[in-house]
């Protein structure tokens, strides 16, 4: 259970920032190259080019743009991307001057655009959007205050809850079977595999391609098997005598050679836990 007592400096910390106003929170720091500016839809923003030298004007993630209106087009260069949530801009002549205004599904820009030889060069320019900043902050706020009430009450957390209703969240370390042998490709052996007597656990290293993973029925038929995945894991319904692994003209076995259990037994094993 995480402590109330824990959770209490996350949340003053929280709240103090929700107190610093918007305008104090800008970068003054880095590439002068790449600036963030705090939006406010009565201020124009210059934009100060230089032939030769292309900028960027990102837009927030939850805007695209609808309409780009500049005095003198045959001045300057204005071409938005593919998604409509970026606008490159580049002066064609030394010492062009114009305005452009950028209305977008959420807001509207205004520009100066201004070219000189003597400008530096400016390569992106981003806003930051103080109303969305604070009502991602708020409900930041709000879950730390929700966390810290539920653990003052004694009450479990999301985690605690999801790991009480997963069956193999705790597993008697002796009921684990490590007894799986491997035969032919390697690659396509999972670097561990295990079974608690009611699934079968897979892991393969970090960036290795699953293969195909099969098992042979009562019948004979060999076919696919019901699956879940848990991070790295792959977690087999039930524990069968084989797994069969195959990928392109590839493929491998794995056999359990540890002993047989039934789930029965270790169904009983868990009530006694539980009691």
């Amino acid at each position: 259970m995480i402590r109330a007592d824990f959770i209490r400096p996350f949340v003053a910390g929280l709240a103090l920032a929700l107190a610093v106003p918007a305008a104090a929170q800008d970068a003054a720091e880095g590439d002068p190259r790449l600036q963030t500016l705090t939006f406010d839809e009565a201020q124009v923003f210059t934009i100060r080019g230089k032939v030769l030298v292309q900028t960027t004007i990102k837009f927030g993630p939850d805007e695209t743009i609808e309409n780009v209106a500049v005095g003198d087009s045959n001045a300057w260069q204005i071409q938005p991307n593919k998604a409509q949530s970026i606008l490159f801009v580049k002066p064609l002549e030394p010492s062009a001057r114009t305005n452009m205004t950028v209305v977008t599904s959420k807001r509207t820009y205004l520009f100066d655009l201004v070219a000189s030889p003597r400008n530096a060069p400016l390569y992106v320019l981003q806003f930051r959007y103080p109303e969305l900043e604070r009502a991602q902050a708020e409900a930041e706020l709000a879950a730390a205050q929700e966390a810290e009430r539920a653990a003052a009450a004694g009450e479990p957390n999301a985690i605690e809850l999801a790991a009480a209703n997963d069956p193999y969240a705790v597993t008697d370390p002796a009921m684990l079977n490590f007894e799986w042998a491997g035969a032919g490709a390697s690659e396509l052996l999972p670097s561990r595999a295990y079974d608690n007597g009611d699934a079968l656990f897979l892991t393969w290293p970090a960036g290795t391609a699953v293969p195909a993973i099969l098992v042979t029925n009562a019948d004979g038929d060999v076919g696919p098997v019901n699956f879940t995945v848990r991070g790295d894991t792959v977690v087999l319904d039930g524990v069968p005598a084989q797994v069969i692994l195959r990928s392109g003209g590839d493929s491998a076995t794995l056999t359990n050679t540890g002993p047989v259990r039934s789930q029965s037994a270790r169904a009983g094993d868990s009530g006694r836990r539980g009691s």
